[in-house]
Parts: C-alpha cells; structure tokens; sequence
C-alpha cells in the first residue's frame, strides 16, 4: 500500500537529458531533488548541464520562488532509497535495467514510497510485475525537451490504484506540468503512437520517391504543425466535417503505409550505419548542418508557443 503522507523529497535515478532536467523542474517547484547516478564523473558534469538548464529557465520562464528546493548529488543509490517520498527513473530506456533498479530500492518498497518510470513506451504492467512493486509504480512520459515542455502522460498499469494515479498527477501538476492520465498501459501510450505513425508515413513518402527528406519536413512545419498547438487532431476533423473525413478515408486509408516492421529504408540506414546526428548522417547529411542550431530554434520557438499558449489561458 502507498504511503499517503505529503511528498517533499524526490529521488531521481539517471543524470542524463531526462534525469537533469526533471531535477531542475522539481527543484524549482520546492522539492528537496536527491539526485543519484552511478559515474562519479559523469555525476560531477551532471552540475554543468543543470546550471544550463536553470539559466535557461531564469531568461525565458522567470526565475524561481524564493524557497525553492535543493539537489542534492548522490554516488550511493541507499541515501535516495532511504529518504525518497517519490522515486523516479530516468534511466535507459530498457526493461531488464529498469527492473533491476527497481528490485534494489527495498526500502522506499518497504514504505509505501510512490515509483514511476519515464518510459517513452515499455510496458508498467509488465515492469511494475517484473520489480514487485506493480502497486507502487505509474508510467511519466515526459517529452523532450523535458525543461520546457509542458504535458506529460501519466499511465496506469493493470495494477495501479486510483489513489496512486491521483497523488502522481499531484506532483506533476505542481511542478508546473499539465498530466494526461492514460487509462490504459498499451505501447507507446498517447503520443508516440500518434507520432510514430506520423514518421513511419514520412519514411514511406521517401522511399517511393514521394518527396525528398526536407520536403517532407517542410510541409509538416508549415501546414498541420502551424495549427497544431491551438487545433488537435480529433478537433480539426470535427471542424473539417467528418462526413468529408470519411470520405477521404474510404480512398487513402488503402494507400497509406501499415507495414508492421520497420519500414526498409530505415534498415538500410541502419544496416549503413547512418543514424542521424549522433554518426553525422541519417536522412539529412549532417556534416555541413549544425544540430544546436536546431535545437536552439526549436527551443526558442517552444517558449513563443508556451507564452502564446498562457496569453489565451490555455496552459
């Protein structure tokens, strides 16, 4: 059974993008932030990137209350195992090790403590089951950039009480973040499957020879991804008329791609070695493009839409 009382100190397992920027959200929400990674190294750099991130946040979002929380930075996973109200994993992104982390923590298992995982689409059922804690455990699907945006999927496994999900969706909301409860644990939740779906069409339009990449790219940007933050999928169809919706349906939904693989251009980039920035190609050719840049301007163009979003009461 989940402890009830008040959750003041978050233990965050992982010093990566997710696991550094969920530190600064809590902190700056008042949590007291025990920070755990196993590199001593890694988890002295950690510092820089928080630093970063918080700059970041102070020149774009406003600073923080003056009684904000601490991190505080731990080599040793029993210090976050004995003091931990929350516990969460930002992790890899794989099953085995997440349930191995989990299996560890017998003492914030012992006390109720609450769990969640920030997976982008594994099983909570199958993890909560795996750990023992299948009663303690909720699915966090933060998007990245994690700092800045705002939604994130809360997800109930088949063994998740009410009060669980409930007290979870708390803590997200008062770090700032707008939670979307999931009621059911099926893969890739919400989002990814809406986005997935999306980026299996595009590598289909290139491998026919549809479009090249950056046309492909460019209509997304300047069509649908325009009005996506104030219109959603099912609203637009809504607006359009469902009766010309399903007319569209009865001609294109035939021709749209469902292989229910990998679609073979993306093995060929694999089998190739090619795998976007992190090897300097992919789809684009990145050796005469600068990534940062890109993340620079999509950062930028994320803070125009989040204070355009709380002009019109939205967020």
């Amino acid at each position: 059974m989940a402890d009830t009382g008040p959750v003041t100190c978050i233990g965050i397992c992982g010093i990566g993008q997710m696991g550094a920027a969920a530190a600064v959200c809590c902190r700056r929400a008042g949590y007291r932030v025990i920070l755990w990674g196993r590199d001593r190294q890694k988890l002295d750099r950690v510092t820089n990137t928080i630093d970063q991130l918080e700059a970041f946040l102070d020149t774009h979002m406003g600073a923080p209350a003056r009684d904000a929380g601490r991190i505080e930075r731990v080599n040793d996973l029993a210090a976050l195992d004995g003091a931990a109200d929350l516990v969460m994993d930002a992790i890899a992104e794989d099953m085995s090790q997440k349930v191995a982390l989990f299996r560890r923590l017998t003492a914030a298992t012992d006390r109720g403590a609450l769990f969640i995982t920030t997976t982008s689409g594994l099983s909570i059922t199958d993890m909560g089951r795996q750990s023992g804690i299948e009663h303690l455990l909720v699915g966090t699907h933060f998007w990245n950039p994690p700092h800045l945006m705002p939604l994130v999927e809360v997800i109930r496994g088949a063994d998740t009480p009410q009060p669980v999900i409930d007290r979870v969706t708390q803590v997200i909301e008062s770090i700032g973040k707008r939670p979307v409860q999931v009621q059911r644990d099926v893969p890739g939740f919400i989002g990814n499957r809406l986005l997935h779906a999306l980026w299996r069409e595009a590598i289909y339009l290139v491998q026919q020879g549809i479009a090249r990449p950056e046309d492909v790219d460019l209509v997304a940007r300047l069509t649908f991804g325009l009005r996506s933050p104030a219109v959603g999928p099912v609203e637009n169809m809504d607006l359009v008329g469902l009766d010309l919706v399903h007319t569209i349906h009865q001609y294109l939904m035939a021709d749209l791609s469902n292989h229910p693989q990998p679609l073979p251009a993306l093995d060929d980039k694999m089998q190739h070695g090619e795998l976007g920035v992190k090897t300097g190609a992919g789809f684009y050719n990145w050796q005469d493009r600068d990534p940062q840049e890109l993340i620079d301007r999509r950062n930028r163009q994320i803070v125009m839409q989040l204070q355009y979003l709380k002009q019109q009461g939205a967020l």
